[in-house]
């Protein structure tokens, strides 16, 4: 087997042990498919080699969910359910119901 000593082994697994921790930020970003998981990859990559800051700063933005903001598109379909409200074709309870799972 040669000059594989127990130290080197050793060193071997630890090493082994820790990739993963170095990487959860990156890990978490994609299990929750992040709408942020790019740049939180790469502030994991480059800024965990500044110190351990950038490890940090992804760490904790993995965990943060960013706020829906309505589009256009929703205010066009909340412009439409509303039509469709005044036409008696939904009822106002229904029509709220939409448009609190639109915003």
């Amino acid at each position: 087997m040669g000059n594989i000593g127990l130290w080197q082994i050793l060193i071997l697994v630890v090493f082994l042990l820790l990739l993963p921790l170095a990487f959860l930020p990156t890990i978490i970003a994609i299990k929750k498919n992040h709408p942020h998981k790019v740049p939180i990859i790469l502030i994991n990559i480059f800024g965990g080699l500044m110190m351990g800051i950038g490890w940090v700063v992804a760490l904790i933005w993995c965990f943060i969910e960013p706020s829906k903001t309505p589009t256009v598109d929703d205010a066009s379909q909340i412009e439409k359910l509303h039509q469709l409200k005044e036409k008696g074709i939904i009822t106002h309870d229904e029509f709220e119901t939409k448009k609190k799972a639109l915003l």
